[in-house]
């Protein structure tokens, strides 16, 4: 607890682009119900900007889909996304109860490039050579559904993202090749903070959960 004369402590939260919604979300709203008097100011950023904030001191911790090489932070894994295929109303491949990557070779296949996959990039890139531009690059998940809803071809995402598209169109299969996994990591300074090791805590019980 603050005294009368203390500030209000503020955790800087630093995220960059592809962290499951959900789980950040639950975690956002355990840390407001079980410490109301901290507050977040939150921060979009690119993975280098996250790194640099935090070796400089502009964040006290990130979230993020990338591991840290840098040993100055601590990384610690979070939450685990499945990838799997999103396919378009009426489309033949759904017949099939799992899918491989292989099954996709001769469909134009969407990828969100923020959502960090690398195992199933390079077997992508491996069955799918780039001067055939089979793979498209997309600049949200959104835009990656819109694509796929209206028949374009097949999309590769986060498994509950697909399931939570479900009302514009999409179909779930998994990918029977796999598993292809998205881990969301949280990163920090090796420096000790009472506040940012509760939010660690809690992090860590919000991953348990899901």
């Amino acid at each position: 607890m603050h005294n009368a004369t203390s500030h209000p402590f503020c955790l800087r939260l630093a995220v960059t682009p592809g962290v499951s919604s959900s789980q950040l979300s639950a975690l956002l709203a355990l840390h407001r119900a079980e410490e109301p008097d901290v507050s977040v100011s939150f921060f979009e950023v690119t993975g280098e900007e996250l790194q640099a904030g935090l070796r400089e001191g502009r964040y006290d911790v990130g979230v993020s889909l990338q591991v840290s090489g840098d040993p100055a932070l601590q990384t610690q894994p979070l939450w685990t996304e499945i990838m799997a295929a999103a396919l378009p109303p009426r489309f033949r491949l759904l017949e099939r109860g799992k899918l491989t990557l292989s099954d996709l070779q001769d469909y134009p296949v969407y990828r969100w490039q923020e959502e960090v996959c690398p195992l199933l990039d390079e077997e992508l890139t491996a069955l799918m050579p780039l001067d055939q531009q089979n793979v498209q690059r997309v600049t949200s998940f959104e835009m990656m559904a819109l694509w796929v809803a209206a028949g374009y071809g097949i999309g590769i995402a986060a498994h509950s993202r697909i399931v939570r598209a479900h009302e514009w169109g999409l179909s779930m299969r998994p990918l029977a090749d796999g598993p292809y996994e998205v881990v969301t990591y949280l990163q920090r300074p090796y420096v000790q903070a009472e506040a940012t090791d509760r939010f660690e805590r809690r992090a860590l019980q919000v991953a348990k959960l899901g």
